[in-house]
């Protein structure tokens, strides 16, 4: 099944939704990365990864305790945090979307999810729900929770999941690079259990999924596909892969991975963040 441009645009175009995943550097050196990625350009910054374990602990990257037991925890190792979330998106800033991302290429984190709904589920005394609220009430200017299973694929609990997230007031973004199907069914279940849950997907068209176009094989009616690559691209590479892409299906937006490989350079993170605003102009 292709995209057809109506099911990439969702509307009047008004700029290019551009988003950059980060991981440590963003917690640990704060008082540099914040001001650096106000002023990238980016719109949206996705803060890499939530890690859960079998009893529910929300934690980045296996480095920074973030909730556990309906508690907001991130607080002990990294005080500012919640307050360098908040400035990232204040005036002046470029950034206006604030996800923070669950899972990777890791074994394990949807593993936990899966067995978590299936014995405590996803209602108010549930662990997951607990600590998503804690980490909302901490921090609510978090608009997202991004999905990146790469080897899990459980659709009953991934759905459950989503829609838990919705009633507290989240929204949630998928990034897959492979399993299409898989995920068009996530975001339709989703959707249709309570309507608006699902609102983006960043299609990972680099390493495993090189080659991959949300032009093609990546229909999610309504909600838009930003396809994304990485730092082995070039910011002229990136642009010019957009520019096509626009062309081709009418993207909305496109992501850069990683910060991480890029946050010592201010001027190549602006660049990276210009060529995928450019392109959709």
């Amino acid at each position: 099944m292709s995209a057809h441009p109506s099911s990439n645009t969702g509307g009047t175009r008004t700029g290019m939704m551009s988003g950059i995943y980060g991981g440590g550097p963003i917690y640990s050196q704060g008082t540099t990365t914040i001001p650096r990625l106000k002023a990238s350009g980016f719109r949206e910054v996705i803060v890499w990864n939530i890690a859960i374990n079998k009893e529910g602990d929300l934690n980045f990257n296996y480095e920074f305790p973030l909730a556990a037991k309906g508690e907001y925890v991130g607080a002990a190792k990294y005080p500012l945090f919640a307050s360098q979330m908040a400035a990232l998106k204040a005036t002046p800033s470029s950034v206006t979307r604030l996800t923070f991302s669950v899972g990777s290429s890791n074994t394990g984190v949807f593993q936990a999810i899966r067995a978590l709904v299936e014995v405590d589920g996803t209602g108010p005394h549930s662990i997951l729900y607990r600590n998503f609220h804690a980490l909302k009430t901490a921090i609510p200017w978090i608009d997202a929770i991004d999905f990146d299973d790469e080897n899990c694929y459980d659709h009953p609990s991934m759905v459950s999941f989503a829609v838990m997230l919705g009633k507290l007031g989240y929204e949630v973004s998928l990034c897959p690079y492979t399993n299409n199907q898989f995920w068009i069914d996530v975001a339709t279940s989703a959707n249709q259990q309570r309507p608006g849950t699902v609102t983006a997907v960043h299609l990972q068209c680099y390493s495993g999924g090189a080659g991959q176009s949300p032009c093609s094989n990546w229909n999610f009616g309504a909600i838009p596909v930003y396809p994304g690559l990485a730092s082995d691209s070039s910011p002229a590479d990136v642009y010019g892969a957009m520019a096509g892409w626009v062309q081709s299906c009418a993207i909305q937006g496109g992501f850069f991975w990683l910060f991480d490989d890029i946050y010592k350079k201010a001027d190549l993170t602006q660049e990276y963040a210009a060529a995928i605003n450019r392109a959709g102009k």
